[in-house]
């Protein structure tokens, strides 16, 4: 009994720090105001080391997590990192790399974008047959009689 909870319990503190981080990295786009100052503190720096240790977790955790906390980090990543990318095309880029450095971590960014969005795709074409078998169940559900007037005329 003592180990379901304390099973239940790294599920939910797994789920907070995921949230925590995501949080902070939105707070350091831009995006939402800093609850603790009450302005806009952008970061591109500090948020894209946030997205990084997001992704490190990712990573780290691969083929380790249950279906629903894969998808909240891959969901996660790829959100922060598309609105890390909108940031820098407005222009304030980070500014403590060296413009070769840049080009790099862009291209490497680019390429996790690529792949989260590969493997979002792959998610969705999995689920495919199943959302056909849920729909068709509901419809049976739903209307039990008609279902039985199409086999009739069958």
């Amino acid at each position: 009994m003592e180990n379901i909870d304390e099973k239940k319990l790294y599920e939910i503190q797994f789920v907070q720090l995921i949230f925590s981080l995501k949080t902070s990295a939105i707070i350091q786009l831009g995006k939402i105001t800093n609850p603790l100052t009450g302005s806009i503190d952008r970061d591109l720096n500090e948020a894209k080391y946030t997205i990084d240790m997001l992704n490190m977790i990712k990573e780290k955790t691969k083929n380790n997590l249950t279906h629903d906390e894969e998808k909240m980090v891959n969901d996660a990543v790829f959100e922060l990192q598309m609105n890390y990318i909108d940031e820098v095309k407005k222009g304030e880029e980070p500014e403590e790399k060296e413009p070769k450095e840049e080009s790099a971590d862009k291209q490497e960014l680019k390429e996790e974008v690529d792949e989260s969005k590969e493997h979002a795709e792959k998610e969705e074409e999995k689920e495919k047959p199943m959302k056909k078998v849920k729909e068709n169940l509901d419809k049976k559900r739903k209307n039990p009689k008609a279902e039985k007037k199409n086999e009739n005329k069958a």
